[in-house]
C-alpha cells in the first residue's frame, strides 16, 4: 500500500478526532457526535491501514449466495477471537446506526410522532 493511501485515511482519521475533542472540550456535545460518527465510518479503514490484508470479508465457499450477511457470518468464522468479535462490533454498530438515523429521517419527514 502506497504512502499516499496511508495519509489519506490516517490524516482526516486524526483530524476528525481532534475536531471531535475540541468540540466537547468547548461543550459542542452534537458536533462533538458528528465528527466521531465520520471517524468511525473511517475507522474499517484505517484497519486495512494497519495490517493490510490481513482482515477481509471474503466470500464462503460452496454454494452460499454472495451477500454482505455470509460474508459477516464467515468473516466471524475466520476471525473467531476478540479481533473478529470487536470488528463484528464495530460493523454492527455503524449500520444500527445508519437504520436509526433512515429511521429518524422518516419519521422527520413524513411527521409521524
Amino acid at each position: 500500500m502506497s504512502l499516499w493511501v496511508r495519509i489519506l485515511v490516517v490524516v482526516p482519521f486524526l483530524l476528525f478526532v481532534g475536531v471531535a475533542m475540541l468540540m466537547m472540550v468547548s461543550g459542542e456535545s452534537k458536533a462533538a457526535l458528528g465528527a466521531l460518527v465520520v471517524a468511525g465510518l473511517i475507522s474499517p479503514l484505517l484497519v486495512e491501514v494497519i495490517w493490510p490484508g490481513r482482515y477481509t470479508l471474503r466470500k464462503p465457499d460452496g454454494e452460499v449466495e454472495d451477500k454482505l450477511v455470509n460474508r459477516l457470518k464467515q468473516f466471524r468464522i475466520d476471525y473467531p477471537g476478540t479481533d473478529g468479535t470487536l470488528f463484528l462490533g464495530v460493523y454492527a454498530l455503524i449500520g444500527m446506526g445508519m437504520l436509526v438515523a433512515g429511521i429518524v429521517r422518516l419519521v422527520r419527514l413524513f411527521n409521524i410522532g
